[in-house]
């Protein structure tokens, strides 16, 4: 407890915000002063996480995709030598998927053209500090602190990105020639269709299948539902993103799933269909890597059930990294989390119970500290830490 510990990476559209810095400037000043005064959000974001992953365990980053913003080589090989030094030097192993601005522009308008040769080019040379995969879809054994086993599945859902190209068929007019006329590539991403390749789904959901003591993490760029903010576009949404959910949901096991896209801080769970409180689907954004990142954390219990996934939400305010948001969301409803205690779990409770408030480090000192931790996250106990460092001081009562 926990399992697994995860750094979700969100989109960082380098060099859009690179140099960026914040500061109330009412006065026109020059770029020599805002560099001195100004705080740059993606610097002071990546030096909390070093921070923070000197105390506590992190198994590995997983980046959601647009390292870039305008489809430049140069820019998106930058940005990946930015950040695979950054992490290797935090000796975290670094997972990706591109995004819809990872593409080669405007190169990719060309119909023969392979849309993803360029850049899984450049992303192969960083194999070893992230495994960027341009590929349908790739499957990692991760890499896990706790008892459970982990998979990852990688799934490019930028298969249909930038095909504006064949709208030129229904409207009888010349897109293409018209885009390449232009110096942004700012419209062509508003006819973006995204989906993930059925045939991918479908290995993935045997594979899941098949391994019935992993607990599956799936990362993707684009997300499962319909975003909150109202969008216009062509295709605003995943195009398949319904039948993924479904095939998915038929699983009938608790699955994570970690994308960006959005630039949104946003936790959306769905039940499943044959299960009375159970969840299917953990979707979660992270927002820009300019305003924080998501430490996600998946929870087993000892025996390896999946017993939820703890999200702490770190977000830029206006000068640095504030204290987390804290986000539980529980695998099981009530009936069926009171059906996986054991007996070992029934003797602390009670032995809870007995007294007003029992002392953390009493109890460690009689029972396993994995086994209290677990009865704390499915909400059997509650810890009171008095001071997060200090253990001595924690008291434990039953909720």
């Amino acid at each position: 407890m926990p399992t697994c510990s995860i750094l979700q990476i969100g989109d960082i559209h380098y060099p859009k915000y690179k140099d960026q810095a914040d500061v109330d400037n009412k006065l026109d000043t020059g770029s020599m002063v805002l560099a001195g005064v100004g705080v740059n959000r993606i610097a002071s974001v990546m030096k909390y996480i070093k921070n923070l992953a000197q105390s506590v365990h992190i198994d590995f980053a997983a980046f959601v995709g647009d390292f870039t913003d305008a489809g430049n080589e140069l820019e998106f090989t930058n940005s990946l030598e930015y950040f695979s030094t950054a992490f290797k030097s935090m000796c975290i192993p670094a997972y990706g998927v591109p995004g819809n601005h990872d593409l080669e522009w405007p190169q990719i308008l060309n119909q023969a053209r392979d849309k993803f040769s360029a850049f899984r080019k450049i992303a192969a040379s960083f194999s070893g500090s992230i495994e960027l995969s341009f590929e349908n879809y790739v499957s990692y054994q991760c890499p896990a602190s706790g008892a459970g086993e982990m998979a990852l599945y990688a799934l490019n859902s930028c298969l249909g990105c930038s095909d504006i190209w064949k709208m030129s068929r229904i409207y009888q007019v010349d897109i293409e020639s018209h885009l390449k006329s232009l110096d942004s590539q700012d419209l062509y991403s508003r006819f973006d269709a995204p989906y993930i390749d059925q045939d991918s789904i479908t290995s993935v959901c045997q594979e899941i299948r098949s391994n019935p003591n992993v607990t599956p993490i799936i990362l993707a760029h684009h997300n499962l539902l319909p975003q909150r903010m109202p969008r216009i576009a062509i295709f605003p949404e995943m195009l398949n993103a319904g039948y993924v959910r479904n095939e998915l949901k038929q699983i009938g096991r608790p699955i994570v799933y970690l994308h960006g896209h959005i630039h949104d801080s946003l936790v959306e769970s769905l039940l499943a269909d044959d299960q009375d409180g159970q969840i299917s689907i953990v979707a979660i954004s992270a927002p820009l890597l300019r305003d924080g990142f998501n430490h996600v954390q998946l929870f087993t219990s000892e025996d390896n059930v999946p017993l939820g996934v703890q999200i702490d939400e770190y977000r830029f305010e206006t000068v640095g990294i504030t204290r987390p948001k804290r986000r539980k969301i529980r695998f099981y409803g009530a009936d069926k989390r009171e059906q996986l205690i054991d007996d070992k779990g029934r003797e602390i409770i009670s032995l809870v119970k007995s007294q007003a408030r029992s002392r953390f480090s009493d109890l460690t000192d009689q029972f396993s500290v994995l086994q209290i931790l677990e009865l704390e996250f499915t909400g059997h106990l509650m810890i009171e830490r008095t001071l997060e460092f200090n253990d001595k001081t924690w008291r434990v009562s039953c909720q």
